[in-house]
Parts: C-alpha cells; structure tokens; sequence
C-alpha cells in the first residue's frame, strides 16, 4: 500500500518506505544502536592479581609470617624467607605499596638527589647505599638535579609527595626552599658530598677544600712553582668552588705563580681535560705541573700529553680527584685524591634506617676524609 500525499498540516508526503515526521526534524538516519554481549560461558575467566593469602598458601605459612617476611625479612628465619621467595616467583605476587603505606605509614622508599646522572663517581655511592637499604627491604629512588639548586627543591617535593621515607642530598648547600620543606616532612636527611657544621639532620661525608689542598700542598713539595689548575664551573656546585678555593689558598701560602689563566673551567669529559691542559701550557709554557679536580679531566689531559709525546711527569705533572677506577691503569698511573664513596652510600643509608628504627644515631657528623694517592704522574 502506497501512502497517498494530502496537505495535512504538519505533515508531509512520503514514499511507501516512509514515516511522517514533524517538520523541522532532521532526515539524517539515526544513531547506530550500541549492543553489548554476554561473555560466552566456555570463555577463559579473567586471571586476578596474585594477593598475600595465595602466597601464603603456596609457601604453607601463614600471611602474618609472610608479610613480616616480605617486610621485615630480617625478623623471620632463613627457611621462611626462602619458602616466601619461591611461593612469591610462582605467584607472581606484587605487594601493593600504597595499600601497605596506608597502614604502616612506611613507604620503603629512600630519595636520593646527585648533581648528574652522567658521572661515573655517584655510582659508587648509589652501589653502597642500596647494598644497605636493600638488605632491609627499601629501595631508592634516585632523581638528578642538573647541579641547580631549584632541580634538587622540585626534586626533594617529588620524592616527599611520594611519601619517601627518608632523603639523602648530595650537597650541603640549598635553597631556603628545600630546607623549608624537609624540615616540616619530619624525616630523616642525609647530606654527603661535603660537610657542614651546620646540617639540616645528619650529614656524612669529606671536606673538598681539604681534599683538595692537601693535593696542591703535594705538587708544591715537589718542588712545582707553576701550577695550573682545571675543574669544574662554580655556580651550583659547592663541592667545585671549595676545590677552586683550596688551589687559590695554596697558590697564596707556597708563593707560587699566580694569573687568573692559569685556572680553566670546563665540562667534565675527556676531551675538555685536553683541551683545557693545551690552553694553560699555551698561556703558561712555564708550567710544570696540572691538577684537575676531577679524574675524568686529568686522564683527558694525560692522553693528550701521550699523544704529543709529552713525557709526564718530566715535561708536566698530572694530579686527578677521586680515583674511579681506570686512572690506576694508565702509563704513567695518574696520583689523585681517593674518597670512600662507597663507604660514603652506606653510612648514609644506615643513619637513615637507624633513624626509622628508633636508634639512636650518635654522630650526625661524620668526617670519612680522603687519601693522596701518589702514583707515576707526578
């Protein structure tokens, strides 16, 4: 049956496929319509996460035993510990640590601010810090502050928004800032890197301009008069200004050659160090011997005298800083200041947990010192 057209108010006429519609409404088709469908009976069931009570039934211990295992592994024995860590490998258990903050007001985390995650000397001191930290169930996180007072603020509200149970800074200098917010966190602080009389909690560590001088005051009783020096750019770095200072310290006390060009900033890798030491010998030809305060610079300084044929320590003397490690392997070993980084990691972390356990922490100044390593180089 064809519908027939009339004028109808309201209405028009339509083909037999047709319905009347009031004008004013769209003719665009309408909207698809959304189905939902019931999972098929014989469909795989969704696999949940594993939770502390499968864990607890594969290791046949109870869940209290398996949480302190899992906490606080030091409080249960050898033969739990191991049957928790295989029930957990088969599971595939995952403790939820914020559910577990919630009720223990502990997060297991420790933040760690280093000047820069590119130098090679902070490795040690991260491998001493989770060595401990580790042994009793925390980690770290571990943030760069790009050598900025302001990177080491936004990092230190990072790690404290993430409720972090403690923090270790690796400088004794910060922003007002900084200070403010760890000092109403109410959690133990660690600085290293140097040290200070006047710390915000704890602080362990060396002195630089000590470390430093004590180098200078060598290369002077070797008879050196003319003595350049190449590190790192002071502003944002203490550690840097306290190196440079100690050189003008002792250029002042032994007399020695003194011209602001004698002194060379550069970025901490190799070819800088060479570059830094031909710039110095061009201005100075005088100059018999070069301390870098970093090792990375002396080395690059080092390979350049090698490749001019330069004899060391008889044309120029070499001294470095920090002794990472590949120094002691050049020809001539390059002399340098040896500073207990690792060392320097583990007392850090253990004053930490010493201060989360309610032990008391009997220094909160701890000088680790140094040591003049003199080797071929000079």
């Amino acid at each position: 049956m064809v519908a027939q057209s009339w004028n109808a108010p309201g209405m028009i006429a339509q083909s037999s496929k047709s319905c009347y519609r009031p004008r004013g409404l769209s003719n665009a088709p309408p909207a698809p319509v959304t189905r939902f469908h019931r999972r098929p009976a014989s469909a795989e069931p969704v696999a949940r996460p594993a939770r502390l009570v499968d864990v607890a039934r594969v290791a046949q211990l109870s869940p209290i035993t398996v949480s302190r295992a899992l906490r606080e592994p030091h409080k249960v024995s050898i033969h739990a510990r191991e049957r928790v860590a295989a029930a957990v490998a088969e599971t595939g258990y995952v403790p939820d640590l914020v559910a577990s903050s919630l009720t223990s007001r502990r997060t297991r985390l420790v933040g760690l601010v280093i000047p820069t995650i590119t130098a090679s000397i902070y490795a040690s001191t991260v491998a001493g810090l989770t060595e401990v930290l580790r042994a009793r169930n925390f980690e770290a996180l571990i943030g760069d502050s790009g050598y900025t007072l302001d990177g080491e603020r936004k990092l230190v509200a990072a790690f404290l928004g993430r409720r972090a149970d403690g923090v270790i800074l690796s400088n004794v200098e910060h922003a007002d800032a900084t200070r403010i917010l760890l000092s109403r966190a109410r959690v133990p602080v660690v600085e290293t890197g140097n040290l200070t009389t006047d710390p915000i909690d704890m602080v362990v560590g060396f002195s630089n301009h000590a470390a430093a001088r004590a180098m200078m005051d060598h290369l002077a009783a070797r008879g050196h008069r003319t003595i350049g020096f190449i590190g790192a750019a002071t502003t944002g770095n203490p550690q840097a200004a306290d190196r440079r200072r100690a050189y003008d310290d002792a250029v002042n006390a032994h007399g020695l050659a003194h011209a602001p060009t004698l002194a060379i900033e550069c970025a901490s890798d190799l070819g800088a160090g060479a570059d830094a030491l031909l710039r110095i010998l061009e201005r100075h030809p005088e100059t018999t011997a070069v301390f870098a305060a970093s090792e990375v610079r002396a080395i690059g300084a080092l390979l350049e005298c090698q490749r001019r044929g330069w004899k060391v320590p008889d044309r120029i003397a070499l001294a470095g800083f920090n002794d990472a490690g590949l120094g002691a392997w050049l020809v001539p070993a390059l002399t340098t200041v040896r500073v207990p980084r690792d060392e320097i990691g583990r007392r850090a972390a253990r004053m930490i947990l010493d201060r989360l356990e309610g032990r008391p922490v009997p220094e909160p100044v701890v000088d680790l010192g140094y040591e003049i390593v003199v080797r071929g180089s000079t």
